[in-house]
């Protein structure tokens, strides 16, 4: 009995200890998965921050170098001849994780997404944080009054302990109302969706 009780200690704390390693919320697609897998490797590694701020140091030599950006994305390179390029650059300023990331998507052909990873990278450390993204779309500027009692529903939505960060969009082609992204919940509330389901409701009474 004391055995079996030590066994399932010890498998709650590999178990928990493991979990604490998973990202905070799934990002799909292939770079959703890079950035999962450099995220697990730095969290077990203990380097989260110091790979955050690698990539975002090379996030801005991205930015500034117009030469470094085009030769990531020209497809004509061979990817030897990337993976060797991006290996000598950042083979001592940057850590075994970030340099891994960058050969090995170099080596498969993927470097030119290397801009995306570092957002669904820099996306993860947010979630990590607590922090939620929070996209409004409206048709028209909203007022004061009503972005007010927006924020205060979106923060009932989000729970306590969260922050949300918030970003205002306009978009005439919504005709009126607006749209709103919650992280990765979507609730679409405009005229022209309204618009869009009775002319689908129509068309369906027809057949």
């Amino acid at each position: 009995m004391l055995r079996s009780t030590r066994s399932n200690l010890i498998f709650a704390r590999a178990f928990s200890a493991q979990a604490s390693h998973v990202p905070p919320k799934k990002i799909h697609g292939i770079n959703g998965r890079y950035a999962g897998a450099v995220y697990t490797a730095a969290s077990k590694a203990g380097m989260l921050t110091k790979v955050e701020e690698e990539l975002s140091a090379f996030q801005i030599t991205l930015k500034k170098s117009s030469g470094f950006a085009s030769f990531l994305e020209n497809p004509s390179i061979p990817r030897g001849e990337k993976t060797a390029k991006v290996g000598d650059i950042f083979g001592e300023k940057f850590s075994h994780i970030t340099k891994n990331l960058f050969t090995t998507m170099a080596a498969n052909g993927k470097i030119n997404d290397a801009s995306k990873v570092v957002d669904a990278y820099m996306e993860l450390m947010e979630a990590s944080r607590g922090v939620v993204k929070v996209v409004i779309t409206a048709a028209e500027p909203l007022s004061n009054q009503h972005l007010s009692s927006l924020k205060t529903a979106i923060s009932d939505m989000v729970g306590k302990g969260k922050t949300v960060d918030l970003e205002v969009k306009e978009d005439k082609n919504l005709i009126g109302g607006l749209t709103v992204m919650i992280g990765d919940t979507f609730l679409d509330l405009s005229v022209s969706n309204r618009i869009q389901d009775y002319n689908a409701m129509l068309e369906s009474s027809h057949l």
